[in-house]
């Protein structure tokens, strides 16, 4: 079959299953992330899918970016999961030996292997997945793969964290389930608030390798098969996924009692199942600049308090960062006593075109407020114009902060002597701080980014 009469073809089928149920089933996705519904009706049209398109962003060479053709198991970014299981709709346990990279692929091993000794978490089966070491945002992802024709299975690509992770649930992902390999399952989750689609396929995933996409940026989500899109989801069902997770793939089958509704029912055919995985690829939707890790003590070190009186305030490096280390702080403050840390450069930073301040912030649902402060543009870093944005430790755990620069005012306090008053100009920035303003407990920063 041509491509292009393929892909009309694809489109049509996409139509007609938009029309029914949204041929999601119920049950657990590709996280494990329990059968909580969506809970919120659709508002207006859906979104224009446009299908074929190619995708809309362009590959981005910056920190965060990777290619992995797997021509080994690179420990360093891929974490394998090993000696435990996922929820009782998971029957297999996960084994870092049954994630295996040989002749440039991935291979995600379902078999019986040690488990009637014990070896598998509890389970019957024994089966591979791995996650990234890292968190990703925004961005292009896609992963080259084949599933296997077992029902009862599912084969998945998703990026994914929750309480596990010190998060709220979010996540974004793409199935595959071994009794219908014509077919993707697409799911997306906020805050716990799950949204679910089935999508039919023009060809049969199973008989050989394809590339699955996923475009993610603040106004949409892409889904992708060989570079044409398939679906698209801009927020009607409810709100988009935006704190960054783990890249995961992993192969597993379900539990004939709780998943063979929407799963059908697995049965072992005696031989190991094997899910090949080519390739994974990352690479976020803007240019971002990793300002400050905090993961060596001398970038710790360059964060300098100031603590007026009856103001105490503890600054260092932490172990605890959410990936890597961190900077934590145990602040006992008020309105009438201050204490903050801060960064300066030993020259002003052009930072113009930066459009947003991104960073992790650690807190215990104090409902305390902080500061952050930009100083920007005057003679020297102590005469730079102050401007803030505020925010609370509303959460308990990792919080993913994303500040628009265009959200920061100008402090009516504070501002020192010969400060000019030309507004965030950005082309001249000497530092920045953060600030407990109120209370007394601790919290950690970790990973600030410049996203332009």
């Amino acid at each position: 079959m041509a491509r292009d009469a393929m892909w009309k073809r694809m489109a049509l089928a996409l139509l007609l299953t938009a029309c029914g149920s949204n041929g999601a089933p119920d049950g657990d996705g590709p996280g494990g992330g329990g059968n909580t519904p969506g809970g919120q009706n659709p508002s207006g049209p859906p979104p224009p899918i446009q299908f074929g398109e190619p995708p809309s962003l362009e590959w981005r060479d910056d920190y965060s970016a990777f290619d992995e053709p797997f021509d080994t198991l690179d420990l360093a970014r891929w974490r394998p999961s090993d000696g435990w299981a996922n929820s009782g709709d998971f029957n297999a346990g996960w084994r870092a030996d049954h994630a295996v990279v040989t002749d440039g692929r991935l291979d995600l091993i379902l078999d019986t292997a040690t488990c009637s000794t014990g070896g598998c978490s509890g389970r019957p089966y024994a089966s591979g997945e791995v996650a990234t070491q890292r968190y990703y945002g925004h961005g292009r992802y896609e992963v080259r793969m084949k599933p296997v024709r077992t029902p009862g299975t599912m084969t998945a690509f998703a990026i994914t964290t929750g309480p596990a992770e010190s998060t709220r649930s979010d996540a974004i992902d793409l199935a595959i389930l071994g009794q219908n390999t014509k077919a993707l399952r697409l799911n997306y989750i906020t805050n716990g608030q799950r949204h679910d689609l089935g999508v039919n396929l023009p060809f049969d995933a199973a008989d050989d390798f394809h590339t699955y996409g996923i475009e993610w940026t603040r106004d949409v989500i892409h889904w992708y098969v060989d570079d044409q899109r398939i679906h698209s989801e801009t927020g009607y069902k409810g709100e988009l996924p935006s704190v960054p997770g783990r890249v995961l793939v992993n192969f597993w089958p379900g539990n004939v009692g709780t998943t063979s509704s929407w799963m059908g029912r697995f049965t072992y055919p005696g031989s190991p199942l094997v899910v090949g995985v080519e390739q994974v690829r990352y690479g976020p939707a803007a240019p971002v600049e990793l300002l400050e890790s905090f993961d060596l003590p001398e970038q710790a070190a360059l964060w300098v308090r100031t603590v007026g009186t009856g103001a105490s305030l503890t600054a260092r490096q932490s172990n605890q960062g959410h990936q890597g280390k961190s900077l934590y702080l145990d602040y006992n403050t008020s309105a009438t006593a201050y204490a903050y840390t801060a960064r300066t450069f030993s020259e002003p930073q052009d930072w113009t075109g930066v459009r947003y301040l991104n960073f992790w912030f650690r807190g215990y649902q104090t409902g305390n407020p902080f500061r952050v402060e930009l100083r920007d543009n005057g003679p020297s870093a102590d005469a730079a114009e102050r401007f803030e944005y505020r925010f609370q430790d509303d959460f308990k755990g990792w919080k993913w902060v994303s500040v628009p620069l265009t959200s920061f005012t100008r402090r009516t306090d504070g501002q020192p002597a010969g400060a000019p008053e030309d507004g965030l100009t950005l082309s001249g920035v000497w530092g920045l701080a953060f600030q407990p303003l109120s209370g007394n407990n601790e919290a950690f920063i970790d990973d600030l980014e410049l996203e332009r």
